[in-house]
């Protein structure tokens, strides 16, 4: 097996289990592994540290598997990982046909670039890394074995890919697209639609959210921006809201939260549904003298990257700000960013800039992250990338 050493600073991130290490963390191989090979990895003296998937087109050059240097890296190690991860997620292994949840969760489950979701009795497996594609072929193998689905979908489809220098994919490697599967969450019945859709098919980060915002919402009038299917919007009716106004710009995702309202017998005259720019609708309602007494903010990732920080700051700040200025006295402000590279600190100074400009006095009322099935890696902090606050604007 190829070695790797590493410069001091970058072993001492392994060391402390930190699954990443970037090119100029490297000091030296022995040979040049190829794109996705299991190489062991050392520090300048020699000694081991972990075995990890090498990448030479990523800055995440080495991405760590196992600090166990007795483990053999096989498709054995891949079947128990997967069922380890399973298992927190699934005691008894068994796909529900109705449930919906993330079941492996990339680094937080050591197994870095590796995306499992399942809805009903179909799974879908996102591919993000170099070292996890050179195994797919094993990976899909296993999940076919292990659970017997209707269908394994691969979304391989994220630009996280084109830093590895690998391809899109989406392909189905086991059974064929059902067009739609219904799900339950939190009693609520949705459709998910694979083909078009964003993501796995669903924001499933987001589930424990959806209920505990719901909560703010009896006898209220509800703005669901940035609406995409519908979730935070049919939980708020569900809850009684008064009405809710959704909005989103994806003509195919407002189809499937118009079949998401009749899957839930909601009464039409408590919806109205915009297609169009939310930033520009923000300000089209508040020239109109709209408002709302509880608005709900779930934005795409505005800062995939550190380089686009700048930009994100900027317009977290602006839908923010309209978004305080359309709230009615004392009303609330639930709003989100699911950006990596932003921190749960910067983004609560965005916040307060928002206020500031908005000339409204805002509380935290609560502060609110991923779902469970989203686990947080205390040697990871870059697994906490869902920040969210529930705000009271004063």
């Amino acid at each position: 097996m190829i070695k790797v050493h590493l410069k001091p600073k970058a072993a001492v991130q392994a060391r402390h289990f930190h699954p990443w290490v970037f090119s100029q963390g490297i000091a030296q191989m022995s040979a040049e592994p190829q794109p996705g090979e299991t190489v062991q990895i050392l520090d300048e003296s020699g000694q081991f540290l972990a075995y990890a998937h090498y990448s030479p087109k990523s800055k995440i050059a080495l991405r760590l598997l196992s600090w166990d240097e007795s483990e053999t890296i096989d498709s054995k190690w891949y079947a128990s990982q997967i069922n380890q991860a399973v298992r927190l997620r699934l005691p008894d292994d068994m796909l529900a046909p109705d449930s919906a949840q993330r079941l492996i969760f990339s680094e937080s489950d050591q197994l870095p670039g590796l995306i499992l979701d399942a809805f009903g009795r179909y799974l879908v497996i996102q591919i993000l890394s170099a070292g996890m594609e050179s195994v797919r072929e094993i990976l899909v193998a296993h999940l076919l074995a292990h659970f017997k689905p209707d269908g394994i979908l691969e979304r391989s489809d994220s630009e996280v890919r084109k830093l590895e220098g690998l391809e899109p994919r989406v392909t189905w490697h086991h059974g064929k697209d059902p067009g739609q599967v219904m799900i339950s969450e939190n009693n609520i019945r949705l459709n998910i639609q694979f083909d078009g859709s964003q993501k796995t098919g669903f924001y499933l980060d987001q589930a424990q959210n959806r209920r505990m915002i719901a909560r703010y919402c009896q006898d209220k009038t509800v703005l669901d921006a940035f609406c995409y299917t519908g979730g935070f919007g049919l939980h708020a009716l569900s809850s009684q809201a008064s009405s809710v106004q959704f909005l989103d710009n994806s003509h195919a995702a407002l189809e499937m939260l118009k079949h998401n309202l009749a899957l839930n017998e909601i009464n039409p005259s408590r919806v109205a549904i915009d297609e169009g720019d939310v930033f520009q609708a923000l300000r089209t309602y508040r020239d109109a003298a709209r408002s709302f007494d509880v608005i709900v903010l779930d934005p795409p990732k505005f800062a995939p990257t550190r380089s686009t920080l700048k930009h994100a700051e900027r317009a977290y700040k602006d839908i923010n700000l309209w978004a305080m200025k359309l709230v009615n006295p004392d009303g609330i402000l639930a709003t989100f960013s699911c950006s990596g590279a932003l921190s749960p600190g910067h983004f609560q100074r965005i916040l307060h800039y928002a206020a500031l400009d908005a000339r409204r006095d805002v509380q935290i009322l609560e502060q609110l992250g991923q779902s469970p099935d989203h686990p947080i890696r205390l040697a990871f902090p870059e697994s906490r990338y869902l920040k969210g606050y529930i705000l009271r604007v004063r």
